[in-house]
């Protein structure tokens, strides 16, 4: 959470497992800074995220298994950190899809859909009339 404004820091005191410390202190070293700053990031990245879900719903679905895989690769490719944020990530998709369509191709679709359906139209009309001939 760097805004570029000076904010003084106070000091707060926090217990952790051991475990989770050393894992702290793990991404410290690869992160090259320190562990206060890991512990910063980590809150503020925390609270923002909060921040974020306060206006939010929350739903439990269930999907079928070949979407539960494009979610699962949707992680693994590192396009989303979690399961959630990679069904908020689809549907945001989704729906920008589904503006499009509505503005900009929704038209286009109507208009080719309506002349191949002349077509056709006009193509059993020619073959109608060609069977009728065919049996005079």
């Amino acid at each position: 959470m760097r805004t570029g404004i000076v904010m003084r820091k106070q000091r707060v005191d926090v217990r952790l497992d051991a475990e989770l410390l050393d894992e702290i202190d793990s991404i410290a070293e690869r992160l090259g800074s320190s562990r206060s700053e890991v512990i910063r990031e980590a809150v503020a990245s925390h609270v923002i995220d909060a921040q974020d879900s306060f206006n939010s719903a929350a739903l439990k679905v269930t999907i079928p298994n070949r979407l539960a895989e494009k979610v699962t690769r949707h992680i693994m490719n590192g396009d989303a950190r979690d399961a959630e944020e990679a069904v908020v990530l689809a549907l945001e998709s989704w729906t920008a899809d589904l503006e499009d369509y509505y503005l900009n191709r929704r038209d286009k679709i109507n208009a080719v859909v309506a002349e191949n359906v002349k077509g056709d139209a006009a193509l059993a009309d020619a073959r109608r009339k060609g069977r009728e001939q065919l049996k005079r």
